[in-house]
């Protein structure tokens, strides 16, 4: 199966802190899929400091109308299981492989927050855009083409909510192990 990767983990170093086998840009495919656009609306619980706050993160949205650029990537089952815990507040949906602009042996699967509950509504109080998070995107680009670096710029030029300086971490433990310090690959075995 392939997985879709659209906000940190078109970031080979990011991704790598999910996987036991070392990853090589190679394996991140850029890669555009027609009926989804990325939006700033997934909340995360984070905080900065001790200040506990509404992490706002990059989603999908379906829209008929759009495509969106990402990287799709090989993934076996267990990978897709630690997958899920790192991306836990996510729902898993697939997307067909015609819907992407390369040919594809299989469907792909992607993470997108789904609950209306984890969904940011333009003028939610305590909401802001880590700018760290924004670093891990736009420090991947040197390894993707100009014209894959001018489409996902898209979704960086107007933000709903206010950006926030600083190192954050996830309130979840198991989530903020998966995404700031990486596999233990002594535990998963």
């Amino acid at each position: 199966m392939y997985l879709f990767g659209y906000g940190s983990l078109i970031n080979i170093t990011s991704a790598q802190k999910s996987f036991k086998r070392v990853l090589k840009q190679e394996d991140l495919i850029p890669v555009s899929i027609k009926g989804f656009q990325k939006v700033w609306n997934s909340i995360e619980n984070i905080k900065f400091e001790e200040e506990k706050v509404n992490g706002i993160f990059l989603n999908l949205k379906e829209n008929p109308n759009t495509s969106t650029c990402g990287v799709v990537l090989k993934i076996t089952d267990e990978e897709f299981e630690l997958l899920k815990l790192r991306e836990k507040n996510y729902s898993q949906i697939t997307i067909k492989a015609s819907k992407a602009d390369i040919p594809l042996d299989s469907d792909i699967v992607a993470f997108m927050t789904t609950n209306e509950e984890k969904l940011a509504k333009k003028g939610d109080k305590n909401c802001f855009i880590p700018t760290k998070y924004i670093e891990i995107l736009t420090s991947s680009f040197p390894s993707y083409s100009i014209d894959f670096v001018n489409k996902y710029k898209e979704c960086l030029q107007e933000y709903p909510f206010a950006l926030k300086e600083g190192t954050y971490a996830f309130n979840d433990p198991i989530q903020n192990k998966f995404a700031k310090e990486g596999l233990d690959n002594s535990e998963t075995k």
